[in-house]
């Protein structure tokens, strides 16, 4: 129509109606950026020297639990709008640690969907893998109730 911008978004909408059981999300790509390992550090007061990036080289391990947000991202690429969800339980397998500069793909896969109390759940497990070896980083996953778009618990 005259006046109105068409939007080239694709993604479904966050509801129940749209997350189903083998839904695969992904893949995701990144490079674990030195930038990126400093922010986290200092966001969650990290003292440990090897997950701090030298300032001149910006080498270092990124920390372990800085990548736990990739399911946000995950859900992203496939779905839109809604307020995310309340974390009800997570779970990791820390298998090799991330390194400053890594190229790194996430994939992951809605397990499971269930009402309880009324209430909508759904569990995503993913895993992080070396984008040019294939070496499996971090596995994880997490259940979620999800929130309407008042911030409400569906």
């Amino acid at each position: 129509m005259e006046g109105e911008a068409k939007s080239n978004d694709t993604r479904r909408p966050m509801c129940p109606e749209n997350l189903h059981q083998g839904m695969r999300l992904g893949p995701i790509h990144y490079v674990v950026s030195a930038e990126a390992a400093r922010a986290f550090a200092n966001a969650v007061g990290a003292r440990n020297p090897d997950f701090i990036p030298d300032a001149e080289t910006g080498e270092a391990l990124a920390s372990p639990t800085m990548r736990l947000q990739d399911y946000a991202l995950l859900i992203a690429t496939h779905l839109k709008g809604g307020k995310g969800g309340v974390h009800a339980k997570h779970w990791c397998e820390f298998h090799e640690p991330m390194r400053i500069g890594q190229a790194v793909k996430t994939v992951g896969t809605i397990t499971s969907t269930f009402r309880k109390r009324g209430k909508f759940y759904f569990t995503l497990e993913y895993e992080s893998r070396d984008a040019v070896t294939d070496q499996l980083l971090v596995r994880q996953a997490i259940t979620s109730v999800l929130l309407n778009d008042k911030g409400e618990m569906r």
